[in-house]
């Protein structure tokens, strides 16, 4: 259903700009959510992007849509938008979406902002800029609720009415500090509407915060807010003074880049989303990921052609290449899929890497048994050789052992050395897998049939 409306939606827009019919396009637009709107900006060509940015008329508007962009599409949309333009957006963005906005922008376009932005005083802005994107400080929002410990409940909600709080995104916490603004402890509304209004935060406020570092990776972030079942995580300094908040709708936008990304690099396309990147650059991406494939394929060239008197005695050989060289890429792909899963979720821990390809290693054999057992009966009855029917056996034990070997071992091996265990899957493992596979089966046969 939501699926249809968005169609309708994305055709209506098209067939509108198509037209020109710029009036009846601003009532729409003017009436969408930012994150519907940002679907119909995907669909767009680039002047129709631009042509319809330029009709909204709301400037928190503008400011909420380019939050929602992808990075191609922002660089398109504000491409001819003036400087003041651009600052007059700014100034109705949120902190930290104004700094992520900031970080795209071509470098004069950014220093002219960043210009404007200390001339303003706006140190919230300029303070994110300094943390590394992928970082809890890059992520943070800078407004946030902390009051000393001997404020009492009946003045804390005072404060929460008064105007300076008004805007503050996340409510739901209160966080207490103590007399050298270090964070002590943490309460929510629903304790300090429970408790008598004379009682001090420090009676009956949480000390046990769990909080994170600013250079804490984004992806551990995440992890602990799902954990923990937080709506926000405090973030602190180095000396344990809180300076911002990570809020549960940016850990949904960090694991669905994390997924996206690591699905990404599993596939061998890279790490960037290129659905709405250009042709050349959709090439570009992929061209140095598909070489492992290719130096695979050359490698396992020579090895079949290592074994071309086999195949020449043995013609029926090259029969059952294809099915074990494919069951065994298959094994391998599900195992890593697994690891690198279970390692980016925190169900699997470096610590783990024995059990896991242990156990991986066990299922491979199983399913090498299983399946072993019915290519030789196939090869049993189309060639009814004995020999032939037990080096495919074999084979496909072997192949598919092995496969579930490396497709499990690779990713934790990675994971050990800081390298993102999702670079081993792909193309790296369906190659080793298809060498081995062969090589094996080949082997395998000339020994048994006594080539």
């Amino acid at each position: 259903m939501a699926s249809e409306r968005n169609y309708i939606l994305i055709e209506t827009v098209k067939r509108l700009l198509r037209r020109g019919a710029h009036a009846r396009l601003k009532k729409i637009i003017s009436r969408i959510h930012a994150a519907d709107l940002s679907m119909v900006f995907s669909s767009l060509s680039a002047s129709h992007q631009r042509q319809l940015f330029s009709l909204i008329e709301d400037r928190q508007q503008q400011g909420k849509i380019l939050s929602e962009l992808d990075e191609d599409i922002v660089l398109s949309v504000i491409e001819g938008v003036s400087v003041s333009d651009i600052i007059e957006i700014l100034d109705q963005m949120p902190s930290d979406d104004a700094a992520a906005f900031i970080k795209l922008l071509p470098r004069e376009q950014a220093d002219d902002v960043l210009a404007h932005i200390r001339k303003k005083g706006d140190e919230d802005v300029e303070n994110l800029l300094m943390y590394p994107d992928d970082t809890a400080g890059g992520i943070m929002i800078p407004d946030f609720i902390a009051l000393p410990e001997d404020m009492t409940a009946g003045e804390v909600v005072s404060t929460l009415q008064s105007k300076e709080y008004k805007d503050i995104e996340m409510p739901f916490y209160i966080y207490v500090i103590d007399e050298d603004q270090h964070l002590s402890g943490v309460c929510s509304l629903r304790q300090l509407v429970l408790v008598r209004p004379d009682t001090p935060l420090k009676n009956f406020m949480s000390t046990d915060v769990i909080s994170v570092t600013t250079d804490m990776d984004q992806e551990e972030v995440a992890k602990i807010v799902a954990r923990y079942n937080f709506l926000a995580v405090p973030v602190v300094d180095e000396e344990h003074r809180m300076v911002g908040l990570v809020t549960v709708d940016d850990v949904i936008d960090i694991f669905r880049e994390e997924a996206t990304e690591d699905i990404l690099k599993m596939a061998g396309v890279g790490e960037e989303f290129v659905e709405t990147k250009s042709v050349f650059r959709s090439t570009r991406i992929r061209l140095p990921w598909l070489f492992a494939s290719c130096v695979g394929g050359v490698i396992a060239i020579f090895v079949i052609g290592h074994f071309e008197a086999s195949l020449q005695q043995i013609s029926y050989l090259a029969a059952f290449i294809p099915v074990i060289m494919g069951m065994g890429g298959n094994v391998g792909i599900q195992s890593s899929t697994i690891v690198v899963r279970g390692l980016a979720t925190g169900r699997i821990h470096i610590q783990d890497l024995w059990r896991v390809v242990s156990k991986e290693l066990a299922v491979g054999l199983i399913l090498g048994v299983v399946y072993g057992c019915l290519l030789a009966g196939l090869a049993q009855f189309q060639y009814s050789v004995a020999g032939f029917s037990l080096a495919v056996s074999m084979g496909v034990l072997s192949s598919m052992t092995v496969a579930a070997l490396i497709g499990s071992l690779l990713p934790m091996l990675f994971a050990r050395i800081n390298v993102d265990p999702a670079v081993a899957t792909g193309p790296f493992v369906t190659s080793a897998i298809d060498i081995v596979s062969v090589f094996f089966y080949f082997q395998l046969a000339t020994f048994l049939l006594g080539i």
